[in-house]
């Protein structure tokens, strides 16, 4: 018997080479069910990609550029460290880009030297808020502020100026001071 008819074909390995090898293409290694790995070299120099049966791009490394791209281009890309962590580190930039976004974590931290939002409208669902800061600056066009039960402010002195009127409406309304009550105005009216 021939030794060649008797061995079993290969595993799944790649193959070397594939007919529409462009000029560009160096090296390309296709494997039985499609997948291929190729090197080019190009205006922007050599590129190693990886291909699935489509001709859709998965993965490439471009070290002239020093870009590297991991492409789904269908269903969804997992990264799973089911005993592990997950880090991203970046020298300059980490951008995410997507339609709609979902965190769900146990315990989060953000650290940051300044923080910059611009979002149309936010809705907060919270047990318990706590702010500490050095200063708090609000500015806007209108604020309402609906409390079921007491409402207090604490501080070593509290300012209110209005340009125009100040309302107080309450079923009763108490002022009390330890020491003076002054009340200034060109007219005052007691009913």
């Amino acid at each position: 018997m021939d030794d060649d008819a008797e061995r079993a074909p290969a595993p799944a390995l790649l193959r070397d080479g594939a007919p529409d090898v462009g000029a560009d293409t160096l090296r390309r290694l296709v494997s039985r069910s499609g997948v291929s790995a190729e090197l080019r070299a190009g205006g922007r120099g050599e590129a190693l990609r990886v291909l699935d049966a489509s001709g859709n791009l998965l993965f490439e490394h471009r070290p002239d550029e020093g870009v590297t791209v991991i492409s789904v281009p269908h269903g969804d890309l997992e990264l799973r460290a089911p005993t592990g962590s997950v880090r991203v580190v970046a020298g300059k930039r980490v951008e995410v880009r997507a339609q709609e976004a979902d965190l769900r974590v146990t315990e989060a931290r953000l650290t940051a030297r300044q923080l910059v939002t611009t979002v149309d409208r936010v809705r907060e669902a919270l047990g318990v808020l706590e702010t500490r800061a050095d200063r708090v600056i609000q500015r806007a066009k209108n604020v309402y502020t609906e409390v079921e039960e007491l409402a207090q402010t604490r501080a070593g002195r509290v300012k209110l100026i209005a340009e125009r009127t100040v309302h107080v409406l309450g079923k009763r309304a108490l002022v009390r001071a330890t020491e003076d009550v002054k009340i200034k105005g060109e007219k005052v009216h007691l009913a």
